[in-house]
């Protein structure tokens, strides 16, 4: 018996130990019902994720405003005027600098 020979008995003996199955009236639907059941897996674990992330970013995002709140000690006091009464002032400071406040004749 030559290598083919061999192999052939090889082969034949594999198709005796593992026989094609036999597609039944369920094959298709238990196929789909399978894949269908790993799909379902992964969007849980992927649902599951987002929900930890969301659940985290919210938790950052009060932990970060709360210490921002306590961190400043004016609270509201460092937002009272608007940018335009900001830059008049320190405009009208520049101003007094260059002029002469008092008449000097």
């Amino acid at each position: 018996m030559g290598q083919d020979g061999k192999l052939d008995a090889l082969f034949a003996e594999y198709r005796g130990a593992f026989p094609d199955p036999e597609g039944g009236a369920d094959f298709m639907p238990g196929l789909w019902r399978k894949i269908e059941n790993r799909r379902m897996e992964i969007s849980r674990t992927f649902r599951r994720l987002a929900q930890l992330f969301v659940a985290a970013t919210v938790f950052l995002i009060v932990l970060l405003n709360t210490a921002s709140m306590s961190s400043t000690d004016e609270g509201e006091t460092l937002y009272s005027q608007s940018y335009v009464e900001v830059l008049a002032a320190d405009y009208a400071a520049d101003y007094s600098r260059v002029l002469p406040v008092g008449d000097s004749q």
